[in-house]
């Protein structure tokens, strides 16, 4: 992990958070309803987001791919039910009515969430972590944390709602699993709430 990360400044997110406001136009807010428009508008926002946080310690970010579709499909690193991302291509699969039924559980926020997810995992992918055969637990809760990173700065900029932070931590929450003897296990519930508000409380605590 770059050490630089270590040393985050206010002024660091301060300037992702003003990226991100000038990409959330009035025109473009976001809308309580999930659909392809309300997508555009979350992946355009993490994709800002993320290369204007990166760009100040010298990464340049590549965008991933976002690939929306309707049923279980193949990528170059196995099919995708819900939401997927492959490090080999960069690229993001997410089976709109499976998010559809996620944010019908959950509340809308719970689809941007699993984006937010995804595109936390392609930061760890520019990183250089999936080449270090990182734990499979230890990415996801990674990946949680950087998640709650983008919900603080979409908070900050007026972007969440009355209700939202809560929906996503009990995404969080029904997200997490119990198979610990099973090596793609996620992290316990506990644990995936854990990472998430760490990441929205202090965006250093990810790295």
């Amino acid at each position: 992990m770059p050490t630089i990360f270590l040393s985050l400044t206010k002024k660091t997110l301060t300037l992702g958070l003003l990226t991100l406001l000038l990409s959330l136009t009035p025109s473009q807010g976001v809308k309580a309803e999930w659909d392809y428009a309300t997508l555009k508008v979350v992946s355009n926002g993490l994709d800002t987001f993320w290369a204007s946080f990166l760009r100040q310690f010298g990464i340049r970010y590549r965008y991933p791919v976002v690939y929306p579709h309707r049923r279980v499909e193949r990528t170059p690193c196995g099919p995708s039910e819900l939401a997927h991302y492959c490090p080999e291509n960069n690229s993001i699969h997410l089976n709109i009515p499976q998010l559809t039924r996620l944010a019908d559980q959950a509340g809308d926020v719970a689809a941007y969430y699993a984006v937010a997810h995804e595109y936390g995992h392609s930061v760890q992918n520019h990183l250089g972590l999936f080449e270090r055969r990182v734990p499979t637990m230890m990415l996801e809760l990674q990946a949680d944390c950087l998640a709650g990173i983008f919900f603080a700065a979409a908070d900050q900029a007026g972007a969440l709602e009355p209700g939202d932070l809560e929906e996503g931590i009990f995404t969080a929450k029904i997200s997490g699993d119990y198979a610990y003897n099973d090596p793609e296990h996620h992290g316990t519930p506990k644990q995936r709430v854990k990472a998430f508000l760490k990441g929205f409380r202090d965006p250093r605590s990810c790295f």
